[in-house]
């Protein structure tokens, strides 16, 4: 959710883009309403919604889509819309990939902005390098917040680590 955020807003409450998605995790005024969400703007309310509507795009995915490939496929719908991501598997059986691939899925996606794909699909067009683009900067954010939560605890550990082998070196020098 936090590498979600800072791909929606870089983590501004007050974050609004020219079509009208607001808030730290960019819900459309429809997905709130859905939702429930009151005021897209607050933050609270927003990163509870966009994990709401995250968890429920994750549902979606078929079960045969095993992690990680299916977040990921659950976050490029929570950006492009699911009914999309369906398309794009239509389009990787067509080819003969394998629909529950991620690989599979982050080539098929940017076809859906080409009529030659689009107009055989149910949904029709999509700006499918975007989900593709999104979940890839979101992993990469992701991979970030890791290491520095590691780096953050192996300090963590040095804080308590330090002090007891002072204690226990000064032991030993009073022996000797």
């Amino acid at each position: 959710l936090a590498a979600m955020g800072y791909q929606e807003s870089h983590w501004l409450s007050n974050a609004v883009s020219p079509t009208g998605v607001r808030g730290i995790m960019m819900l459309t005024q429809a997905t709130a309403n859905y939702l429930g969400v009151e005021n897209r703007l607050n933050p609270e309310e927003s990163i509870f919604g966009g994990a709401e509507f995250f968890s429920r795009q994750l549902e979606r995915v078929p079960d045969s889509v095993k992690e990680p490939d299916r977040t990921w496929f659950a976050l490029a719908a929570y950006n492009v819309g699911f009914n999309h991501i369906k398309d794009a598997r239509q389009i990787i059986e067509w080819q003969g990939g394998n629909p529950d691939k991620w690989l599979d899925l982050s080539k098929a996606l940017p076809l859906l902005s080409d009529p030659l794909w689009h107009s055989r699909t149910s949904h029709g067009y999509a700006r499918g390098w975007e989900p593709v683009l999104y979940v890839n900067n979101i992993r990469s954010y992701l991979n970030i917040i890791q290491w520095l939560s590691n780096k953050e605890d192996e300090q963590d550990n040095k804080d308590i680590y330090i002090p007891s082998l002072i204690a226990s070196n000064s032991n030993i020098n009073d022996d000797f």
